[in-house]
């Protein structure tokens, strides 16, 4: 535009001058309108090239600037995987993992926090950063599992899912709480021994019990080994402490049936009111009442008399002889043992 209006000016100009010397010699005139033509063209090319780079400058920069844009989009949509949930939600994230029951992610603008999961029956289809996608119609949406698209984080307190999977295929798990309970001792060697210091053979126990469950199938059955340390008497001032180690089975549902057998450690008055370790077998069964992610186990638990034979005493602590002075040998039973045992416990991992 610059050069076009000084290109008026100059003609402008050459105008005014004719007008004003009409009585110059022609040839004259000829040579000045020549000049000034000159001029003109001159001054037109010279702003038609400046104007011509600028152009070209920007024009360049516009260019670079839409392809990096372009660039940028490209890269940002290819960086991500799109969850299409069976509600019709959809989510951007970073996969991280698919199992045989879950999908594990990482919110696309929070790669450094938490990682969620879903379980894949609430999942219809996933599309992959690549182009590819994965479509799950085939997934039942078993009562088992959680039927909302719940998210959970496992990096703090979370809200953990109903146990179903293949069988040994689920990672396993590990629940842990307290126990309280009651056990009566039958007539043996440690009831004669509470009775001889006027106790009571019907004792308290406390203690916790450790579980770690080995494994779930499609139908709720769990196979379980649980570590139970309890101590007995401290309501009439005893110290009595016993554990027991069990592998047992579990079926699911919300109101279950558990058993389990395994060895029986503990620490009573033997024959002689001294208190020695001994070990022995108990067997436990029971129901297991499960309200959200907490089990409330109650069971019944039984462990044998042990029999031993040694020297007989009298009331005084002597031994007792026969007619040809030996030792009389008596058969002395522990006492078998029953238990009522409650409590509860949730899971730890």
């Amino acid at each position: 535009m610059q050069c076009l209006k000084n290109f008026s000016s100059i003609r402008m100009t050459a105008m005014d001058l004719n007008s004003k010397e009409e009585d110059e010699p022609l040839p004259e005139k000829i040579a000045t309108e020549n000049l000034l033509l000159f001029l003109d063209l001159n001054v037109f090319e010279k702003y038609s090239k400046q104007t011509f780079e600028l152009y070209s400058m920007l024009m360049g920069v516009k260019k670079w600037t839409l392809l990096m844009l372009i660039l940028s989009i490209s890269l940002f949509s290819n960086a991500q995987d799109i969850i299409t949930l069976k509600t019709g939600d959809l989510l951007t994230v970073k996969m991280y993992q698919i199992t045989d029951r879950e999908v594990k992610y990482k919110e696309l603008n929070n790669l450094d926090g938490p990682l969620y999961t879903l379980s894949k029956s609430n999942v219809f289809s996933i599309k992959y950063q690549n182009g590819t996608k994965t479509v799950f119609d085939n997934v039942s949406n078993n009562d088992s599992y959680n039927q909302t698209a719940n998210k959970r984080s496992e990096d703090g307190f979370k809200k953990f899912e109903t146990d179903s999977s293949d069988f040994a295929k689920v990672k396993e798990k590990a629940f842990g709480g307290p126990r309280i309970g009651l056990t009566y001792i039958a007539a043996g060697s440690t009831a004669s021994y509470l009775k001889g210091n006027n106790l009571n053979p019907l004792v308290t126990q406390f203690g916790w019990q450790f579980e770690r469950r080995l494994f779930t199938t499609e139908d709720g059955t769990s196979g379980v080994v649980e570590f139970v340390p309890m101590v007995g008497g401290i309501e009439q001032g005893l110290f009595l402490p016993n554990a027991s180690f069990l592998i047992g089975i579990r079926n699911g549902g919300k109101r279950s049936l558990e058993f389990a057998l395994g060895p029986n450690f503990s620490v009573a008055p033997d024959y002689k009111g001294d208190k020695n370790p001994s070990a022995g077998l108990v067997a436990a069964a029971g129901l297991n009442f499960v309200k959200g992610n907490i089990n409330f186990p109650v069971n019944i638990a039984f462990v044998p008399s042990i029999g031993s034979r040694h020297d007989a005493f009298d009331t005084n602590g002597n031994v007792v002889k026969d007619a040809s002075g030996n030792n009389v040998q008596k058969n002395y039973e522990t006492g078998w043992k029953i238990s009522l045992v409650v409590g509860f416990n949730l899971r730890k991992k």
